[in-house]
């Protein structure tokens, strides 16, 4: 066991901490989304539509994006002002999809 003054510093750290970490999280807005469904970055070129299979809304992030969700179940940022981007989801062939399984999904988030 650890002697009294010991045992004292240690729990005033693991209380700092805990604090600290709660005044962070506080300082978060609660409108941004820090999911794993977010983006970080838009892929620039254009999606061949072929190789689309659905899409998700990640509207309520920091970046707000469309993401696509090709034939090889990779994930696919798109900037939601693009023109591309509003006539693929436009397309009744291309299902708005449920969230995600983050095991079933590879991630290509660029």
């Amino acid at each position: 066991s650890l002697p009294f003054p010991l045992q004292f510093c240690l729990l005033f750290f693991l209380l700092t901490l805990h604090c600290s970490f709660n005044v962070i999280l506080s300082e978060i807005p609660e409108s941004v989304n820090h999911s794993p469904t977010c983006c970080l970055k838009y892929h620039e070129k254009v999606l061949p539509k072929k190789l689309v299979v659905g899409y998700r809304k990640a509207l309520n992030c920091y970046l707000p994006a469309i993401i696509f969700v090709t034939k090889k179940n990779r994930e696919v940022c798109a900037n939601p002002n693009k023109k591309w981007v509003q006539e693929y989801i436009k397309d009744p062939n291309l299902p708005l999809l449920p969230p995600r399984n983050l095991a079933q999904v590879k991630s290509i988030r660029t």
